[in-house]
């Protein structure tokens, strides 16, 4: 009996999903936390992106991995998006996502958001937390800034 290779791959790939299920479970849902660190976008202008922030951890049918989506606010009223996709890097305890986050330049001659940098985050599934870091593209006071949060839905 020959059993094609397709058939084979798709019994690999549903064991591995099965397998990966209760890791996603704890995974998908609402995160919130808060951040460090700011940039100078303008002369005399200031920001604190990832000062307080929410995202969601989904699977898109448009992905192959799951998306962690959200948006960051800071006291000064300044706030921006960000968007990255979780990566089958880590332990079976811990995920990583690698995106990119924007700000809403009120300056600015668009209503859509401006690129402000990259970000990392570690999600450690079993205590329910994350924590990572953003670059920009702008002058800073440091490196990175840093962001930690927790799974609350």
């Amino acid at each position: 009996m020959r059993i094609s290779k397709k058939l084979v791959l798709g019994i690999i790939a549903a064991v591995l999903l099965l397998g990966a299920t209760p890791a996603f479970a704890q995974l998908l849902g609402t995160w919130q936390g808060t951040g460090r660190g700011n940039c100078y976008p303008h002369p005399g202008v200031v920001i604190y992106p990832w000062s307080a922030w929410n995202g969601e951890v989904y699977i898109s049918p448009d992905q192959d991995a799951p998306v962690f989506e959200g948006e960051w606010y800071d006291e000064l009223g300044n706030h921006g998006t960000f968007k990255g996709n979780v990566l089958p890097l880590g332990t079976p305890d811990q995920r990583f996502c690698r995106g990119i986050w924007t700000w809403y330049d009120p300056t600015g001659t668009s209503d859509k958001p401006v690129y402000g940098g990259d970000f990392e985050m570690t999600f450690y599934l079993e205590e329910g937390a994350c924590r990572g870091t953003w670059t920009t593209i702008w002058i800073s006071s440091s490196e990175r800034g840093t962001m930690r949060g927790r799974k609350v839905d």
